[in-house]
């Protein structure tokens, strides 16, 4: 009897957690994570062409410099971008240059899940995967950014699928190119068939993801929200009924052991991330792992006659990126290794710098969370300041 008692208690003590985290507005939340370190704010809305409306978090700068958009990965949100506070965090590190900062928050995401027509609960808003992030949600901040600016360029910076996003952008559209100052790709997701996470072998399982969105009719991967799995997690571990111990298991099982995350704010990182995506999305993360190309979305061989006139997708125009790229890669990265961003390298005509970090384990998720990661971000904003960087500049170490 105690033992129903008690699990009851605890079962109770989660819901509760759970229905006062999920009862704070994204807005606020966005708000939050930038002036809870003291720094100003501004939230606007950026209407797609295609009819998605996205959060952009703005940092004012205190200069003429050209704005810096800073974009976040699949699972993402800005907030990753803000979660280890001043001096370690990117877009604080970049305001404290005195630079304009916008944070992206793309389709899909906490942040960004309105539109004009559909609600997040329709079949149809989440018909998207990389491809449309790429043609029409970059472009529409890029150009709301300038609108509301007085510059004509503007900085770029990426994570991940922030890097496949901009390459999507770049190749099929551009006429961008010109946009921009400077870009800076940290492990972009466009080559990533050597990858060996985990994660990435569940996405690649193509058939069964598809069958299961459509049995299910659940479009969306790692979202939150009352009846969320991620959210039960997050109370748990703020309860103290799942350690901290088993939560870091988890991640290093998909990204590889390196004990480097901040602790100290894991339980922020939980709080908001991962922020949800499309099904689609991994399934076209898949389809190019199994394709071993940087390509279009496949249909399958009668729709794709009819979208591209070919059986199989063409793959992305990369040839047409002349946009000044940096990359940033290292050997840790089980998600996108040095050899498929030496081949993105090869692809591209105009890239100015590649930086491999010097640390063997770091990760993928080290961009974001790795506790010397503010060494990579300074070199990075240095470099907004050269449009280049030194080829023989020294690597992040501990």
């Amino acid at each position: 009897m105690a033992g129903i008692v008690a699990l009851r208690l605890i079962l109770t003590l989660v819901i509760f957690t759970v229905h006062v985290l999920c009862a704070k507005k994204p807005a606020e939340i966005l708000r939050h994570s930038v002036t809870r370190h003291g720094y100003p704010v501004e939230l606007h809305k950026v209407t797609t062409q295609d009819g998605y409306i996205l959060s952009l978090v703005r940092i004012p700068g205190k200069s003429d410099k050209a704005p810096v958009l800073i974009v976040h990965g699949l699972l993402s949100s800005s907030v990753d971008w803000t979660v280890q506070g001043p001096d370690k965090s990117i877009s604080f590190i970049a305001a404290d240059e005195g630079y304009d900062v916008w944070l992206g928050n793309v389709r899909g995401n906490t942040f960004s899940k309105e539109h004009k027509t559909f609600s997040s609960k329709d079949r149809e808003y989440w018909q998207f995967s990389f491809h449309e992030i790429g043609m029409y949600d970059i472009p529409a901040m890029v150009d709301y950014i300038r609108s509301n600016t007085s510059s004509d360029t503007v900085h770029y910076i990426g994570h991940s699928q922030g890097g496949t996003v901009f390459l999507v952008m770049a190749s099929m559209r551009p006429a961008y190119n010109i946009k921009f100052a400077s870009v800076h790709l940290m492990a972009p997701a466009a080559y990533i068939y050597h990858a060996t996470s985990p994660a990435v072998d569940f996405a690649s399982r193509i058939d069964e993801l598809e069958m299961f969105a459509k049995l299910t009719r659940s479009y969306e991967i790692g979202g939150r929200g009352p009846g969320s799995s991620i959210d039960l997690v997050y109370a748990g571990h703020k309860t103290g009924l799942v350690p901290t111990s088993l939560v870091l298991t988890n991640i290093w099982y998909l990204v590889g052991v390196h004990d480097s995350i901040n602790r100290t704010v894991l339980g922020e990182i939980l709080a908001n991330t991962p922020a949800g995506c499309s099904v689609y999305q991994l399934l076209h993360f898949g389809q190019n792992y199994l394709a071993k190309a940087f390509q279009l979305y496949d249909y399958g061989r009668v729709a794709n006659m009819q979208r591209y006139g070919a059986k199989i997708p063409p793959e992305y125009p990369l040839h047409n990126v002349t946009a000044p790229i940096m990359l940033y890669y290292s050997a840790g990265d089980n998600f996108v290794p040095p050899e498929d961003v030496e081949e993105l390298a090869d692809q591209l005509p105009n890239v100015v710098h590649k930086h491999r970090i010097g640390l063997r384990k770091w990760n993928h998720i080290d961009y974001m969370f790795d506790t010397s990661a503010h060494r990579l971000y300074r070199m990075i904003v240095a470099s907004l300041r050269n449009q280049s960087t030194d080829e023989n500049r020294s690597q992040v170490t501990h």
